[in-house]
C-alpha cells in the first residue's frame, strides 16, 4: 500500500511541474504585457516596472526564479494590486470558494446517488424517466445557463431566495444548486448504470434466494457494490465543481477566487493567473490522489494490478 501511495505522489508532483511549466510558457506568450493597458505610464516608468518585476530578464531566468518562489510557496505580488501578494488574495478568498465547493459536492453526491438509486429500483417506470430527464438537463445545460435562470425566476420573479450575494444561509442555496447540478446529473446516471449491472450479479441472486428482504438485498448487496465505480469519479467531480466555481461566483457575486481570476486574465496579471492556477491544480491533484488511494483501499485488486503493496 505504501508503494502505491508513493507512486501516486510522484505522479502528482510530475503533473504539477508540467502544469506549472505550461502555464508559465502560455502566460509569457500572450499578446501584450501586464502594463500594456496602463495609459498613464510612460516608457521610462514602464521600463522601471518591468525591471522591478523581473520581466526584462530572459524567459529562462524568469522561469528559474519562479520555480524557486513556488518551492517556498510564494506566488509573488499581483500586478493589478501592487500592495497585495497573491498569497494574501488566496488567503482571503479561498475559504469562500472552498465553502461553496463543499456545499456543492455534498449536494451533488447525496441527491445524485438518491436519484440514481430511485431510477434503478424503478427501471423503465415513471421515477426512472423523471430522474434521467433531470440528469440529461444537468449534463446538457452549463452553469452559465442554469445560474442566470435560477437567479431570475426564483430570485427576482418569485422572490423565494436572494438572487445574488453571499451573506446568510439563504444566499448560498442558488449558487450551490447551480454549481452542483452538472455533477449531480453525472452521479445519478453513473449510479443508475452501476446498480443495474449489480442487480444481475450472482451474489445478488443468491441473497434473494436465501429469503432476504428486498431492503436488505438493496442496502447490503446492491448499493454497497454499486458504489465502487462512484468512487472513481469523485476526483472528476471535484474537478468539475472546482472549475465551474469561477463562473458561478461571477453570476451570483460570490466573493471568492473567481473575481480575481477573471480580472487577472483580462489584464495579463501573470502572477495572479499562475498563482491561482497552480493553487487549484495542486488541490485537484490531491483530490484525485486521495480518490485513487480510497479506491485502492476499497478494492485491493486495483493497487495489486498496478504493482502496489
Amino acid at each position: 500500500m505504501l508503494r502505491f501511495i508513493l507512486r501516486r505522489l510522484i505522479y502528482g508532483i510530475i503533473t504539477l511541474w508540467v502544469l506549472i511549466t505550461l502555464t508559465f510558457i502560455l502566460m509569457h506568450n500572450l499578446p501584450g504585457d501586464p502594463f500594456a493597458n496602463s495609459q498613464k505610464l510612460g516608457p521610462e516608468a514602464k521600463a522601471v516596472l518591468m525591471k522591478t518585476y523581473g520581466l526584462d530578464q530572459p524567459i529562462y531566468v524568469q522561469y528559474g526564479s519562479y520555480l524557486k518562489k513556488i518551492a517556498t510557496f510564494d506566488f509573488g505580488v499581483s500586478f493589478n494590486y501592487p500592495t497585495r501578494s497573491v498569497n494574501e488574495v488566496l488567503k482571503q478568498t479561498f475559504p469562500t470558494s472552498a465553502e461553496l465547493g463543499m456545499y456543492a459536492i455534498i449536494v451533488a453526491v447525496i441527491i445524485g446517488l438518491i436519484l440514481g438509486i430511485v431510477a434503478a429500483l424503478n427501471h423503465n417506470k415513471g421515477w426512472d424517466y423523471v430522474a434521467m430527464l433531470t440528469a440529461i438537463i444537468g449534463v446538457s445545460a452549463p452553469a452559465f445557463v442554469i445560474g442566470p435562470l435560477l437567479s431570475y425566476f426564483i430570485g427576482v420573479k418569485l422572490g423565494w431566495l436572494p438572487p445574488a450575494l453571499w451573506k446568510g444561509p439563504e444566499y448560498k442555496i442558488l449558487p450551490t444548486i447551480t454549481l452542483a447540478f452538472g455533477t449531480l446529473a453525472t452521479m445519478a446516471r453513473m449510479m443508475r448504470t452501476s446498480m443495474l449491472d449489480v442487480v444481475n450479479q450472482d451474489y445478488v441472486k443468491t441473497a434473494k434466494s436465501k429469503g432476504l428482504s428486498r431492503f436488505a438485498v438493496v442496502v447490503k448487496h446492491t448499493i454497497r457494490n454499486a458504489m465502487l465505480p462512484i468512487i472513481t469519479i469523485l476526483g472528476v467531480a471535484v474537478v468539475n465543481i472546482t472549475t465551474g466555481a469561477f463562473v458561478v461566483e461571477q453570476i451570483f457575486a460570490v466573493p471568492g477566487m473567481g473575481k480575481f481570476f477573471v480580472q487577472s486574465i483580462s489584464t495579463n496579471d501573470y502572477t495572479m493567473i499562475m498563482g491561482m492556477t497552480i493553487f487549484y491544480a495542486a488541490l485537484l491533484i490531491i483530490a484525485i490522489m486521495v480518490t485513487d488511494v480510497l479506491y485502492g483501499v476499497v478494492d485491493p485488486r486495483i493497487r495489486l494490478a498496478k504493482g502496489g503493496k
